[in-house]
């Protein structure tokens, strides 16, 4: 039997859909854990925002103890996992809310407006360490029928051959055992034609790599996602893989406006740590830490539908996902609290500014101690520096 049938033989004695997403997510890993020193420098160089930076951008009330942070694409500022209530986000196609969450890190649990959900409740006696549910309705038709769920990068990460076989292996497997898996290392930058668009690392499935799925018509009442009954509610995977597939693949095809959708994700959590960041429960691999690996963040987790390929200069259907062709309704770029991005790329992924409005009062009397002439000086050189701060500082 050969080595890609043997993995598959292997992978078939498990939940095939959950072991896929796993393999996928393992694979992004490894891809940042080539990532070189320079790579990194170039593109990620500079100090890391502090929790006295985030308090400066007014962003002290954020719950206490480990958590994800999250930037949203288009930029909407910062948000949290474990939040009180579920976020808001909006792209071109559709709007809605996304509520990521998982065991309290700090000893604080949580009740929803309605009596809703405990986190440290929810957790006990599941395998799953983290969950992630979304809920939105399409603002217009799709562009497209064909829909991913998974991970990206944003550059491209040099892997050395024996890795790139390990992950051709790996990814062969997945198709053999369960289909629908579309993987990239991305363009290599080096080779890249002048004027070409180049394609970004990827990996991702079709919607059924979701665990669970609610369609609620116009009229009915949505479900509340942090709701503890929350798990009872659609259709869900475990149990009726092929089935359903099919109700997913049929959701797909019939997307659009007028129902709300929301679907749920936690398949592949058991393996994932977010909190410690570290790997678990796969045979001779873990427990595993990511410090060593991830290289600098963030990983963006993606929902997008790709746009019919054009005839490419040699005449044949382009079948790269490139950022061109994909139509995002939800992306989200992701990173551990304790492993933070620098201020630069904070900057841009939240649309957040450091501003003197938000300095502790402990600077503002620092500041004051340069003397009358040297504040008025200041003054005088950006009269109108209030004026251009975030959303909310009122100019006096």
């Amino acid at each position: 039997m050969a080595l890609t049938e043997q993995a598959a033989a292997w992978i078939s004695t498990l939940d095939l859909r959950t072991f896929a997403v796993l393999l996928l997510i393992f694979y992004i890993i490894l891809q940042l854990s080539k990532s070189s020193s320079k790579t990194s420098t170039e593109n990620h160089g500079g100090a890391s925002v502090d929790d006295e930076g985030l308090a400066n951008l007014g962003l002290g009330a954020m719950p206490p103890g480990k958590k994800l942070e999250i930037a949203l694409d288009p930029p909407v500022g910062l948000h949290w996992s474990n939040p009180e209530e579920p976020f808001p986000f909006e792209t071109e196609l559709c709007k809605g809310s996304y509520f990521f969450f998982h065991p309290p890190t700090d000893g604080r649990a949580f009740r929803g407006a309605s009596g809703g959900l405990d986190f440290a409740e929810y957790f006990r006696g599941k395998t799953r360490l983290w969950e992630l549910r979304i809920q939105f309705v399409c603002k217009k038709p799709l562009p497209c029928k064909d829909l991913y769920f998974g991970v990206e990068l944003e550059d491209y990460v040099h892997l050395p051959a024996a890795a790139k076989r390990v992950v051709q292996l790996s990814v062969a497997a997945i198709r053999q055992a369960v289909g629908g898996v579309y993987n990239t290392q991305g363009d290599d930058p080096a080779k890249a034609i002048p004027g070409e668009e180049s394609e970004k690392p990827t990996i991702v499935l079709p919607l059924w790599a979701f665990d669970q799925f609610i369609i609620t018509q116009p009229g009915e009442e949505v479900p509340d996602m942090t709701s503890p009954d929350f798990p009872e509610y659609g259709s869900r995977r475990k149990g009726r893989i092929a089935e359903y597939i099919r109700e997913m693949d049929d959701l797909a095809a019939n997307l659009g406006p007028g129902p709300t959708y929301t679907l749920g994700f936690w398949g592949n959590s058991r393996f994932l740590d977010v909190m410690s960041w570290k790997l678990r429960g796969i045979p001779l691999v873990t427990p595993f830490d990511f410090e060593p690996l991830i290289g600098q963040p963030p990983v963006y987790a993606v929902l997008y539908c790709l746009t019919p390929a054009e005839a490419g200069r040699d005449g044949k259907a382009e079948s790269r996902h490139l950022n061109s062709r994909k139509k995002y309704m939800f992306r989200a770029a992701i990173w551990n609290s304790e492993k933070r991005v620098t201020q630069e790329l904070f900057e841009r992924l939240t649309g957040l500014r450091s501003s003197d409005r938000f300095l502790p009062e402990s600077t503002e009397r620092k500041r004051s101690k340069g003397g009358l002439v040297k504040n008025i000086f200041s003054a005088m050189k950006d009269p109108f520096k209030c004026c251009s701060g975030p959303p909310g500082v009122k100019c006096e």
